[in-house]
């Protein structure tokens, strides 16, 4: 499943760390919620794998513009005019 979410004004993004026990063990959770009553969380079983993800994420926000190829609008694309 693929989730396009774009930054605009009447966007509001907010983040909190939960913590979920099942069988397999403990797993903390870091939960991005939007205003459109959708929420993304990204589980780990440790902390550091959640801060690994989110270093990962800024290593590719890092990207320089000029190094980032354009991709087509795929169908079912989410945007805002």
């Amino acid at each position: 499943m693929t989730i396009h979410v774009y930054n605009c004004e009447t966007a509001t993004i907010r983040t909190e760390m939960v913590k979920r026990t099942k069988s397999e063990g403990v797993f903390v959770g870091l939960r991005i919620h939007m205003n459109t009553d959708q929420a993304i969380t990204f589980w780990s079983t440790t902390q550091d794998g959640l801060r690994e993800m989110v270093r990962s994420l800024l290593d590719t926000v890092a990207t320089p513009l000029e190094l980032i190829s354009e991709k087509p609008a795929l169908p079912g694309q989410l945007s805002r005019s």
